[in-house]
């Protein structure tokens, strides 16, 4: 059972749960799938508990799939912002 869920409703990607290296496998194949068919243009990530490093490379793989430069994220917690910031991505992943 996948401790992390996603939903993308009217171009709002909807991540809810723990988004780590222990939680993304589970969800993998559904998520290539999912930002494959359908439009993006900002992530809600207000109900994200926990992140690393492997979370942050979700989205990004979100926004290499997607061809954008950036996407806007918003409810990022500060331990997102951390890695980000650290990770030299806060510029592609557009947090608040």
């Amino acid at each position: 059972m996948s401790d992390i869920t996603f939903a993308i409703e009217q171009q709002v990607l909807t991540i809810s749960g723990s988004l780590t290296r222990h939680t993304i496998p589970s969800i993998w194949t559904t998520w290539r799938q999912a930002i494959s068919g359908d439009k993006v243009t900002k992530i809600d990530l207000s109900d994200v508990s926990n992140v690393d490093t492997a979370g942050v490379a979700l989205l990004l793989d979100l926004v290499k799939e997607q061809g954008l430069s950036g996407i806007s994220c918003v409810g990022a917690n500060q331990q997102l912002q951390q890695i980000a910031a650290v990770s030299g991505v806060e510029g592609v992943l557009s947090l608040s």
